[in-house]
């Protein structure tokens, strides 16, 4: 295994996705295909993720002799990626296979970075078409334009917002653990009895949850029955359900019971916080499990998000690899195999799940041993695969560009609200102005 240097920026966001002791993937996998007996496959992945995958090309290495995997790295933000990826197409320097960030994936399609997976999900290998979740492949589908309906891109891991508790707190003070029937509103009755206060300061915060985030308040929109576009795919901010999501969590930020994006900041992040006990709950997502095992003293556990409205909606996200144009034409056999290879049991899944940060995305493995009988904590493994179901994801059509107007319009919005009593419907409002302004000049532009 070589590894090639490249140049890249710090990243912006940290992914941030009945036992089958023989799984038939892991069988076929074997059967299907000859395995490649030489060559070598070149892979560029994101710069934080270096560390876990590197054990996984290791063993596939290992798995097949002669053949070597040559990788190098890419930024961990959106405007690096794609950037990064964009300049080696015009340099004709394109690696066989690439990671991607979901919002990437209709505009490195347009550009052809990346390759249509349809051909491996149909070659007839063990990974096919219904294979992978498909909440999470869809995230790689694209809806319009030249490229409509290829998937451009295979998730790595299924990864939806849980709900993270610390059990002493709940013990001390005499409540029960959550359940699947807690609502919003029994989250915040008890958010609000675990919360701890030294006059007007919050020094225990009963609960976690980044507001201006999408896997926040895209689950709660829908769960109000609306979207977060309308059918000019514009953003709809003023929604009496966009008012409403925004309203319930801002409203407990303002009471010093929801520690947002701000406070977890200042508690040194919000795995920190929970970790530190600083929080009681905390809103995230499975691959902060390996970091919040690191550094948690309390014992704790998983659960499912509560229902808003009624309706169980949760966050979802994920990074996927994708062959390029360059490794379809060029090494499609060998970038086949190792796809395949990726996600078997026996294989790289084995190795990603070993960390606790991976739920494989392979349905076949929901309740594989890999990982469903690693010890505790989290003891409940059940909430992080069942969550998927209840997955809502934020809208493919949104381009990279815009989220990052999106994520700083929406923190604006908060600091408004929260610090200068600013009414909810008039912070969305100037942020939905500018977004939509971002979004109708990015469109334009054929971004």
């Amino acid at each position: 295994m070589t590894k090639t240097t490249t140049n890249h920026y710090m990243p912006s966001r940290r992914a941030v996705l009945a036992g089958l002791a023989a799984s038939p993937i892991a069988l076929a996998a074997g059967r299907a295909f000859a395995q490649p007996t030489s060559g070598t496959l070149s892979i560029a992945v994101l710069d934080w993720a270096e560390t876990g995958i590197k054990p996984v090309f290791a063993a596939y290495e290992a798995a097949r002799p002669g053949v070597k995997i040559d990788y190098s790295l890419l930024p961990g933000d959106y405007q690096g990626i794609r950037q990064t990826l964009l300049s080696r197409r015009l340099a004709n320097k394109l690696p066989d296979i690439t990671y991607l960030a979901d919002i990437l994936a209709t505009q490195l399609a347009n550009a052809e970075v990346t390759a249509d997976m349809r051909p491996f999900l149909t070659s007839g290998g063990p990974i096919g078409m219904t294979s992978l979740a498909k909440p999470f492949l869809d995230q790689y589908l694209v809806t319009s334009g030249p490229n409509k309906d290829g998937i451009f891109g295979l998730p790595i891991g299924a990864d939806t917002v849980v709900l993270y508790y610390n059990k002493k707190h709940f013990d001390d003070a005499g409540i029960p653990y959550p359940t699947d029937d807690w609502t919003f509103e029994k989250q915040i009755e008890v958010a609000t009895q675990l919360t701890q206060k030294n006059g007007n300061t919050t020094t225990r915060y009963g609960l976690a949850a980044s507001v201006p985030w999408h896997a926040t308040y895209v689950p709660g929109i829908e769960a109000f029955g609306d979207t977060l576009l309308d059918e000019n795919n514009m953003y709809k901010l003023q929604s009496e359900a966009a008012i409403k999501v925004f309203t319930m969590y801002w409203d407990q930020v303002k009471a010093g019971v929801i520690a947002s994006t701000p406070q977890q900041t200042q508690l040194g992040g919000g795995f920190q916080a929970f970790g530190a006990g600083t929080v009681s709950m905390l809103q995230s997502v499975r691959a902060l499990t390996p970091l919040i095992r690191s550094v948690t003293t309390d014992d704790w556990d998983a659960a499912l998000v509560p229902t808003i409205n009624g309706v169980r909606k949760t966050g979802m996200g994920s990074i996927a690899q994708s062959i390029t144009t360059t490794g379809m034409a060029n090494n499609q056999e060998l970038a086949f195999d190792y796809l395949n290879w990726f996600y078997s049991e026996d294989g790289g899944m084995k190795i990603l799940t070993a960390s606790y940060g991976t739920v494989p995305p392979v349905e076949a493995l929901y309740n594989s041993p890999i990982w469903t009988d690693l010890p505790g904590p989290p003891y409940d493994n059940r909430v992080f695969a069942e969550s998927i179901q209840y997955g809502a994801m934020n809208p493919t059509s949104i381009p990279a560009d815009v989220q990052a107007v999106v994520d700083t319009e929406l923190t604006k919005a908060e600091e408004a609200v929260v610090l200068n009593n600013m009414p909810v419907a008039d912070a969305l409002k100037a942020a939905e102005t500018v977004i939509n302004e971002a979004m109708t000049r990015v469109l334009a532009s054929g971004g």
